[in-house]
């Protein structure tokens, strides 16, 4: 009989490990369609208000010396630019830097993308 119960007890203890298993992948699975929502929603969101605290400075077309236009710019160049001034330490920032490096700091890495290409994706202005 003592030969049974420990049988018994060895089926039990492998359906506990499997049960827990089964909650770590499906605990996995939820954290990863959570991650992917947010990520549809962001494509599904207008990247376009987004954009409008950019094009508060940045107008369609850049004056002489003045502030850059961003539109019509490849998104390799304006995600390499994002992610410098993101990378600058805000209390570190110079007169170059501008206050970039302090707005960025609200972005992340998915809307820094998204900017890039909304931006490339508008003509430039003549």
């Amino acid at each position: 009989m003592a030969g049974s119960s420990d049988k018994l007890l060895q089926v039990r203890g492998i359906l506990a490990m499997l049960c827990a298993a089964l909650v770590l992948v499906f605990a996995y699975q939820s954290a990863s369609e959570a991650a992917n929502a947010v990520s549809a929603k962001l494509r599904t969101q207008d990247v376009s208000v987004l954009a409008a605290t950019c094009v508060t400075c940045h107008a369609p077309t850049s004056d002489a010396g003045g502030i850059p236009a961003l539109q019509g710019r490849s998104a390799d160049e304006l995600l390499t630019r994002l992610r410098a001034f993101k990378s600058i330490d805000p209390a570190k920032a110079t007169a170059a830097s501008t206050i970039m490096p302090l707005l960025l700091q609200g972005y992340d890495d998915v809307q820094i993308e998204a900017l890039a290409q909304w931006f490339a994706t508008r003509a430039k202005a003549r």
